[in-house]
Formats: structure tokens, sequence, C-alpha cells
């Protein structure tokens, strides 16, 4: 299959898989690739006990690394040859051509392993979701959470009527969903609301700026890694279109599907396709299934519209409307001459940040960074007044992200962040980067935390299907999107821990160059033996051959 070819997959729910065909996917929006780092290849029921169930296999110690320091090349000849032969893994590789980032330092003393463009600046892909980790771990706390509250400008009525609009009113929570609806419901109906007079609002105003990342494309965002970043969100403002009793259909009524699937033919091939702005989703093709895992516009809409079906369920008659505003519109809600009706809160930034890293959620990134700016932005001003007066909490974030990355001696100014996520194609940070992070990472007082929130390899998360030979001993985030493969953690090495960054840019081969970032970080946890390795490996060829 070609490269950029898109595979439409639904493992969470549908054990489907179609290709969309060579002439549309170079013609039609929708069919570029699904990426490993963005699709991890389990069942969420699964996924959630295996998330529950492990831990890090081995503990990472605080290193006395300081990082104000410049930190010293290792002149060991053990580090030699590691170098030496993380070198013949690339260059003997099909992918010498790509442009390649490598990192090692240790933990134990703080000596550079091997570098390589260590210092030059590479797209990273979702491995830039661990600096968002990092950052927001250290300024919100591990133990923040997210409010979603009920407001009205007036108080309810001695008869239970309430005048006026209700508004539904997030302030980013990532997890808001149904359940945090029916709790809002139930305090609402224990504070003795009986209706409704006028419209459901639900209000994503507590964010200035763009929902969507600077630099996403534009042939991303219909799909739910690309989903918009409001700060009401729900239920990851994602949907599923998937086939029922031969017709195809989607898990919420408030998206549309129209279009149908022909008869099989020779291969069953399918697409899916969504104009920007909209909700209407159009299928096409031929074969008996069709499945795919979708953004919704409009999130805010959308939670207005089920709170409305919740009271009415309940018995809450409601005369008005479901409806949306966001900073822009002139009539958001004031909280501070609000009446609040009830409110719920999200889990804590730790066990989001554990979601985040283990799936690679690209909504819970955004959300974060634009918490950040919105909180602190003040501390990070841009040097253009007038960008500073204008900026959004998205544009204030990734300014947060990159004050305090060179406060903390972890990357200098020339580095380039532009959403939380790693999706944008502007993002642009150095290996030695991200290694430094992971230094800042192990000796920090959330140290815990940011470890058990990295996926395991051969284990779980996106790693659960990757690196089983060294099962347990990496704890790395994946990056993965078109042209570029990432990987950055914590390997086991003998009696000390090694942190690394990889990354792997033009890599244009139909096969993705993931499995060679695979051998490199395997190759850390033979590292002192790896001539032994070597060997044994050339061993085992032999004989396979025979």
């Amino acid at each position: 299959m070609n490269r950029t070819s898109r595979v439409v997959i639904d493992r969470f729910l549908f054990k489907i898989v179609f290709i969309c065909s060579f002439f549309l996917v170079f013609s039609l929006s929708g069919c570029s690739r699904l990426t490993q780092s963005e699709q991890p290849g389990m069942p969420q029921d699964a996924e959630e006990i295996s998330e529950n169930s492990n831990r890090s296999s081995f503990e990472i110690p605080a290193p006395a690394i300081n990082l104000s320091e410049p930190l010293k090349t290792s002149e060991k000849p053990e580090d030699a040859a590691l170098a030496k032969h993380i070198d013949e893994i690339i260059e003997q590789s099909e992918f010498r051509n790509a442009r390649w980032g490598v990192f090692v330092i240790s933990l134990k003393d703080g000596r550079v392993l091997f570098s390589r463009d260590g210092r030059k600046l590479f797209n990273p892909a979702s491995i830039q979701k661990t600096l968002t980790s990092i950052v927001a771990l250290d300024k919100l706390g591990a133990d923040f959470r997210w409010k979603t509250a009920v407001y009205a400008n007036n108080p309810i009525g001695q008869d239970g009527t309430l005048e006026g609009n209700l508004t539904l009113y997030g302030e980013g929570a990532p997890d808001f969903s149904d359940d945090g609806l029916e709790k809002l419901v139930n305090q609402l109906q224990a504070k003795g609301l009986t209706r409704v007079k006028d419209d459901i609002v639900g209000d994503e105003s507590y964010f200035k700026g763009d929902a969507l990342g600077d630099g996403w494309t534009w042939n991303d965002l219909q799909w739910y890694y690309g989903a918009e970043a409001g700060a009401l969100t729900y239920k990851g403002n994602e949907a599923s279109i998937y086939t029922q009793n031969g017709k195809v259909t989607a898990s919420t009524d408030f998206i549309q599907v129209e279009g149908d699937l022909a008869p099989l033919e020779d291969i069953q091939a399918a697409g899916i396709k969504r104009e920007l702005g909209e909700n209407k989703f159009y299928v096409w093709g031929n074969g008996n299934n069709v499945g795919g895992r979708v953004a919704v516009e409009n999130p805010a809409l959308w939670a207005a519209t089920k709170l409305r079906e919740a009271l009415v369920k309940k018995g809450i008659p409601v005369e008005g409307e479901a409806k949306s505003v966001d900073w822009k519109s002139k009539n958001k809600l004031n909280t501070e001459n609000a009446v609040e009706l009830a409110s719920v809160e999200s889990q804590t930034l730790a066990e989001i940040v554990r979601k985040m890293n283990k799936r690679s959620i690209n909504l819970y990134a955004e959300l974060i960074l634009r918490t950040i700016g919105k909180k602190f932005g003040d501390t990070a001003p841009d040097e253009n007044v007038r960008v500073e007066k204008l900026r959004g909490d998205d544009t204030a974030g990734t300014a947060v992200v990159k004050k305090w990355l060179k406060e903390n001696n972890v990357a200098t100014e020339e580095i380039e962040i532009h959403d939380g996520s790693g999706l944008s194609r502007m993002d642009l940070v150095t290996p030695e980067s991200f290694g430094r992070a992971l230094v800042y990472a192990a000796k920090s007082n959330f140290s815990d935390v940011f470890k058990d929130s990295l996926p395991i390899a051969g284990t779980d998360g996106t790693l659960g299907g990757r690196l089983g030979k060294v099962k347990g001993k990496i704890l790395a985030k994946t990056g993965s999107i078109t042209y570029v493969n990432s990987l950055a953690g914590y390997a086991q090495a003998g009696d000390e821990t090694l942190v690394f960054a990889i990354i792997c840019n033009n890599d244009t081969h139909k096969k993705d160059s993931s499995h060679i970032v695979d051998e490199i970080a395997a190759s850390l946890v033979e590292y002192p033996n790896i001539n032994e390795s070597k060997q044994e490996n050339n061993k085992n060829s032999g004989n396979s051959t025979k």
C-alpha cells in the first residue's frame, strides 16, 4: 500500500479494515493515513484494564545532573561501541537517506553516550506530548482538576421554573461525558428545577483563540485525532461511523451520514469525507462494511443538545432550543454575574496525562496547552505588544511552554512550538531538548506520575504491540505522523537507566521507519553488551538459513 494511503480502521469498536483506493487517496481530503501513535491497537475496555494494572516495570532514579552545566560526551569504549552500532543500524537500513536525530544520556552520571544531530531541529510528532505533560505537571500540579458547571442569570423560581437561559459552561475538561452530564442533571433536579423557559446554551467562551492547532493539515480535521479543542468538550469530540444491518449509520444523530456502499467487488474499498465546518459525512465505495472514528464539529452545541435531551427525559421541559456560544459571541456568559446551579470536576491532571500519553490523545494535549495559556499566559508576554493583546490561549500556552523550557535549561530560544500534541507540521524541537526534559522529569516531584504515564514496551498503550523482545524494559512516548516517526523515554540498561530521544524525519518509504526506531531503542537495553548481542543475532540468523 502506498505510504500516504489511508487505512480507516476503528480498532476500538469494530473489526473492520478497508482501504481507500489510489484515486481517492490523492484526490480527496479524507484519505491520509491513520498513524500508529494516534491509533492504539486494542479495544478501549481492554486498554483501560491494562492501564490500571500496568505500572512501570523498573525504577527511574532521581539523577544528580545539573542541566545548567554543559553536558559531556562519553569517551568510554563501550559507549563508543553503542554509538557505532546505532550509526550502523541507520546507515545499513533503507531509511539512511531520511533525517535522523538521536540523543542518549545516562541518568547515572549525566554522560552523553550518543548524539546524532542532537542539537538540530526536527519535527517531533507526538513525543511533543512529553513536553506538554512535564510543563503542565510542574505548573498546574498533578492534582489539578477542571470544572464544568451549569449557570443561569436568575435563580430557580419557587415553582421550579427557570426564567432565561440555562448555560452549560466548560473550562476545558478533557473527559466531560455522559456521566458528568447525568450528575449535573441530578443536581439540577435536586435543586428543584421543573421547567426551563428559554434555551440551553453550550458555552465554550472560557478559551480565547483557535480551537484547532496552528500548523495542522486540513485533511486531518475530519478524523478524531484532529478534533477541535474547545473549552466545552463532550465525549472526546468524536463519533463513530459504521455499518449496521447493511446500512451505514453513526453513533450519534448529531452528525449526518449520506451515501452508501455498492455491493462487494474484487476488493473492498470505501471512503469517508466531511467538508470543513460541517457535521455531514459522505460515504462511498463498495463492500459490506465501513468504519471510522470522526471529529464532531461544534461539540459545545452537541453537549447543549444532550443536556436538553437529558432534562426532558427527567421530566423537566425546556421551551427553548439548544444553542452554543464561543469567545467571539456577544451573548457569552459572564460567570461573575451568574448563578451557579450545578458543577462537576474532571479526573486529576495525573489521570488525564496518563491516558493522554498511553493512548496519544491529541485533544487532551491541546486542552492542557490552552489551560496553561489561560492561567499563566501573563507570565510569558510576547515582545510584540499587539500580538500580546490579541493572541489566544493556544498561542499563550505555547509561549508558556517555550519560556519554561528555556528557564529550566531544557531548550534554547530557537525551538518552535505551535501546539501541544505534535500534530502540527510547524513544531521544531531538538532531540537533546527531549532528553533534557526527560532528565528534568526524572528528578522532579512528579516523576512517578510522569513515569507511569508512559507506554510500557510490549505491554500497553501505543507500545503494546512493539518492542516485545525488550518487554517491560522501555518506557517511552511514541510519535508518528506522515513522514515522521519518533520515540522518547527511558531504557533499562544493565545497572543504569538511559534517557533517549529518537526522531526520523523525511521518511518517505512505503514501510515506515518505526521498526528501525525500535531497533535503536532495543539496542539501548542490550548496552553495554552490544557486541555479544550482535554475535548472538548473527548466530541466530545463520541458524535460521540452514
